[in-house]
């Protein structure tokens, strides 16, 4: 399988984090892995056979043919059949906002809902022609661009962020607030008209999301350990987390396959191919 990542023109850093491109052998069967929340929404296009995603929770299921995604509070189920080739983008937790979309939250928005069906299928042309590299993610960050309103978050917001990743999390709301030098209901109002949730519910799950990256890289025998390292009260709260975050148990975690969650924390999977989001 190939992935990369791609930063985007300065100009665009503001609301993307990165784009991202995947490429994989045909799939004979249905493959399927769990999508675990990271904070941040995204864009996926199928330029080979679209996948699914599914809400566990709710039931709702959505092709991922052509779709921006908001930030997930619970976990999706990805399932893969087929020619699995993506391009997509990882915004920042308020580029929804930047380009006049609504936060989405657990939510799928088909791309053709937003620019139209003739667009839609227009970009997935344009991104096929391009070679697998640098000028496909070019294409993509470019038809973005062309529809972004704004390109910075408000200042408290972006402060906001900074300070429950750079801790990845394990921060109180009390101090971000004073970081941020303003009131917590300014910055919780601020906080959720851009990003969709609160900072509160924000910093739960990047502390969440650096937990399961813990495990990925480690023994299942060191859930004890990262679960003090993490911040949480003892093993069986870190454990609730992650049933929460994911719908299954760590140890049912790492019995399957989760290439996908691998690659969001940077981590190279071998002949794993399947669908990024």
């Amino acid at each position: 399988m190939a992935y990369e990542r791609f930063l985007p023109g300065a100009q665009l850093r503001e609301v993307i984090d990165h784009v991202w491109l995947v490429d994989s052998e045909a799939l004979p069967e249905v493959r399927q892995e769990i999508l675990i929340p990271n904070g941040r929404p995204g864009l996926a296009v199928a330029l080979g056979d679209a996948g699914t995603r599914h809400d566990p929770v709710s039931g709702a299921e959505w092709v991922n043919g052509a779709a921006v995604f908001g930030v997930m509070t619970r976990p999706q189920v990805i399932s893969q059949l087929g020619v699995s080739s993506y391009a997509g983008v990882e915004f920042t937790p308020w580029g929804l906002a930047s380009l006049g979309l609504p936060a989405l939250i657990d939510e799928v928005r088909q791309l053709a809902d937003w620019v139209g069906p003739e667009t839609a299928s227009g970009l997935a042309a344009e991104l096929r022609l391009e070679p697998f590299g640098q000028a496909r993610a070019d294409r993509l960050a470019g038809f973005l661009a062309a529809r972004t309103t704004t390109t910075a978050a408000p200042p408290i917001v972006a402060e906001a962020v900074r300070a429950i990743d750079e801790l990845r999390g394990q921060v109180a709301v009390a101090d971000v607030v004073r970081r941020c030098g303003t009131s917590y209901s300014t910055l919780y109002r601020v906080f959720r008209k851009n990003v969709g949730i609160g900072p509160k519910q924000y910093a739960e799950i990047i502390r969440y999301y650096h937990f399961v990256g813990g495990l990925l890289g480690g023994p299942a025998d060191a859930a004890a350990t990262l679960s003090a390292l993490h911040g949480y009260y003892d093993q069986a709260h870190a454990a609730r987390d992650f049933k929460r975050y994911t719908g299954v148990s760590a140890t049912s975690f790492l019995a399957v396959q989760n290439g996908i969650a691998a690659l969001m924390h940077g981590r190279s999977v071998q002949d794993e191919p399947g669908p990024d989001a």
